[in-house]
């Protein structure tokens, strides 16, 4: 009799270590299902091997490479191009931003950081043509965010220039007679799912970008003058969705413990599902984003690639 309860309960125990192991792989497989994916470049997007094949095909054997490349073609592709905060070995940072964002056959430069031969070394590191820039829209008028216009234009790109109003007339009369300039307006469109929240003020006045996707609205920040909040704020109120992700320089470089944690209830409060600074958000005030906002918190830096599913 002693036996049989042994027995009973050594299966008893082994059904409950194997129920608690594939519990275990669901919640880690949810995990890792709710974060976007972030590489260093070149962005590999290995194939997936199939558990089962089916002994008798009722279709024609799909072509994998295309299939693929369908997919991607789908996906939002965001690289920082240029940065002072290092992500991938092998190229150059300095202080200043430019994330280079694409969609279908479409693609947007935002910003251009602060020096041209930089821009263009990073860029032809990441395989980056500048020919192949059909967009280039500039958050606000500092150089370091500016610097590079003049080294992609000579270098062979013909894009389109999107910039806030405000801009200098010296600017504007620089670039006229080089490439279209436009000047923005709320709401705009760039190219298909990006689009521009329009020049807000302040003693800098700086537009942002705004991505659609799925999983809610990406919003690009270059140093956020007029506040990362009230420009997350904006966009959450003129696209009337929920914000995924907020990426970019946040301008708290020089901003108090207390005042980076209020700035940091503002945009939970807001919905900020996942976030990224960079560029002048500084050391102090990343690592508190960071640690408030834990696995949702994205490192980030020159070379960086996140790669959104839609």
């Amino acid at each position: 009799m002693l036996k049989h309860w042994k027995i009973a309960g050594w299966m008893f125990i082994s059904a409950g270590l194997l129920l608690s192991m594939i519990l275990s792989a669901c919640q880690s497989s949810l995990l890792r299902a709710g974060n976007p994916l972030i590489k260093s470049a070149p962005v590999i997007h290995p194939s997936e091997t199939p558990t089962e094949i089916a002994p008798y095909p009722t279709q024609e054997p799909t072509n994998t490479a295309e299939v693929q490349e369908e997919q991607e073609m789908e996906n939002i592709t965001i690289t920082i191009v240029f940065d002072n905060y290092p992500y991938q070995e092998g190229l150059g940072t300095a202080w200043g931003f430019s994330a280079f964002i694409t969609y279908k056959n479409d693609n947007v430069l935002f910003d251009t950081g602060a020096g041209g031969s930089l821009l263009l070394s990073n860029m032809a590191a990441l395989d980056i043509k500048p020919a192949q820039v059909q967009n280039i829209v500039l958050s606000h008028e500092h150089n370091d965010h500016t610097g590079g216009v003049q080294a992609l234009l000579s270098a062979g790109a013909n894009p389109k220039i999107f910039i806030p109003p405000s801009f200098s007339s010296g600017f504007k009369g620089q670039y006229n007679s080089q490439a279209e300039v436009i000047e923005v307006t709320p709401n705009m469109q760039i190219i298909e799912r990006v689009h521009t929240i329009g020049e807000m003020g302040g003693s800098v006045p700086e537009q942002a970008l705004v991505i659609d996707t799925t999983r809610g609205l990406i919003v690009i920040t270059g140093c956020a003058h007029p506040g990362v909040d009230k420009m997350v704020l904006e966009a959450k109120r003129q696209y009337k969705e929920d914000i995924y992700l907020v990426l970019g320089g946040f301008h708290l470089g020089s901003a108090t413990t207390s005042q980076v944690n209020e700035i940091i209830q503002a945009l939970k409060q807001v919905g900020v599902k996942q976030i990224a600074p960079c560029h002048c958000t500084g050391d102090q005030a990343i690592n508190q984003i960071k640690n408030a906002f834990g696995e949702d918190f994205i490192p980030v830096g020159v070379g960086a690639v996140i790669d959104i599913e839609l």
